[in-house]
């Protein structure tokens, strides 16, 4: 079965933090004997080598490697901005479909991703699929014009899959039609150490992911401060960058209580099993997730984890036993959580296995192919006289 995958971000190499699970998920697909060609954006620099199927497509200045999430959409320029990269991603999509005999195309998250593949599954005859991974349903999808399109792409769509079912009952509620849980999980690096890395000496809670106020980045360093932790010997470390990370960095910088806290920005995929294993809890405050990869990681590194209880996150750590849930927004009780895990040795997660079992990128790929074959049958290929047959490599325009 051949495959367009189309994704809002495709890793440039393995310290690339732009969605890893995605390259997990395709070698998944591969192994179970699919073809999988892959449409992304451009940010950044192009690369001179890039291996497996992958099309990025540029839409403007190469430099610039801020995601279109993270754009300002109350911007003149923004707009135009983003008609050329919708521009330039429909027609990123048609010549791939054009060139290749795509069977289906899964876009992952409804938007952007899911508008060009609805736009070319009605041009091209093609069924598509959209995963929804969150920040299409949890956010784009209550603003206006966007959420209009969010519902008609969603609407659309032969089948709909998400990475959690709070998300899924959301995207049901938007699309009319049943939603699938569909799981992400990145398989983490080898974790040895680099080259002229520090060795990490006091104990420390560990944050991982973007720097935004939606994420809980502000209550989990009131909470730390509150607790007085660095008093008992404790470290906070916040691993990943965003539109807060100047402002936390300044904060860390002017308040004395805080002079335990290290905000690192990135740091290389390969050093983060190492800061998950060490930490004796990765803390989760965020207002927004559903089930964010951070989680994932967390669990398969032996890290308990401190989590608000949103989206699905309360009812996994629950069932699974993995570590605290605090209400969402309850920064006293999170830095009660966090001195509670602060005594006595770093405490085990029982469940562990099962729930990585449940994640498991092999059994997440096999649900999406049952899915879209129906009754074991691929689905229908385009309604076209020729399909133009070439050489698949990546390419750089």
């Amino acid at each position: 079965m051949n495959i367009l995958l189309i994704t809002n971000r495709y890793p440039r190499d393995d310290n690339d933090p732009a969605s890893p699970f995605v390259p997990d998920f395709v070698q998944a697909l591969t192994t179970l004997g699919a073809r999988v060609i892959v449409s992304t954006p451009q940010y950044g620099n192009p690369l001179e080598t890039e291996n497996g199927e992958v099309y990025r497509f540029r839409f403007g200045p190469t430099t610039d490697e801020t995601p279109i999430g993270s754009w300002n959409i109350f911007s003149p320029k923004t707009w135009l901005r983003i008609h050329r990269f919708v521009s330039a991603g429909e027609r990123a999509v048609e010549d791939l479909v054009e060139k290749f005999p795509v069977d289906h195309i899964l876009a992952l998250w409804a938007l952007p991703s899911g508008w060009f593949a609805c736009h070319a599954a009605r041009k091209r005859d093609i069924p598509y699929s959209v995963w929804c991974l969150g920040s299409d349903i949890n956010s784009w999808a209550r603003r206006p014009l966007f959420g209009r399109i969010t519902r008609r792409v969603l609407r659309k769509a032969d089948h709909v899959f998400a990475d959690g079912f709070a998300l899924a009952k959301a995207a049901r509620k938007l699309s009319g039609k049943p939603c699938r849980f569909l799981p992400s999980f990145h398989f983490l690096p080898d974790d040895r150490p680099a080259t002229g890395e520090r060795t990490i000496k006091r104990p420390f809670f560990l944050y991982a992911g973007r720097m935004h106020c939606d994420k809980g980045v502000y209550d989990l360093l009131d909470a730390f401060i509150r607790a007085n932790l660095a008093a008992r010997g404790f470290d906070l470390i916040f691993i990943g960058d965003g539109p807060e990370m100047e402002r936390m960095q300044l904060l860390v910088r002017d308040n004395k209580a805080s002079e335990r806290v290290k905000v690192l920005g990135r740091v290389p995929g390969t050093t983060m099993a190492k800061y998950y294993r060490g930490a004796r809890a990765v803390v989760i405050p965020s207002r927004a997730d559903s089930l964010p990869l951070v989680f994932s990681e967390a669990v398969q590194c032996g890290s308990p984890v401190v989590v608000y209880d949103t989206g699905d996150l309360g009812h996994f750590v629950r069932r699974f036993k993995l570590g605290r849930v605090v209400a969402t927004g309850d920064v006293q009780s999170l830095g009660q959580a966090l001195i509670d895990f602060s005594v006595g040795e770093k405490k085990d997660i029982p469940g562990a296995q099962a729930v990585l079992s449940l994640w498991d990128p092999a059994r997440a790929a096999q649900k999406f192919l049952q899915a879209v074959r129906g009754n074991g049958a691929e689905s229908p290929r385009r309604k076209t006289k020729t399909i133009k047959r070439k050489t698949l490599g990546t390419r750089m325009s």
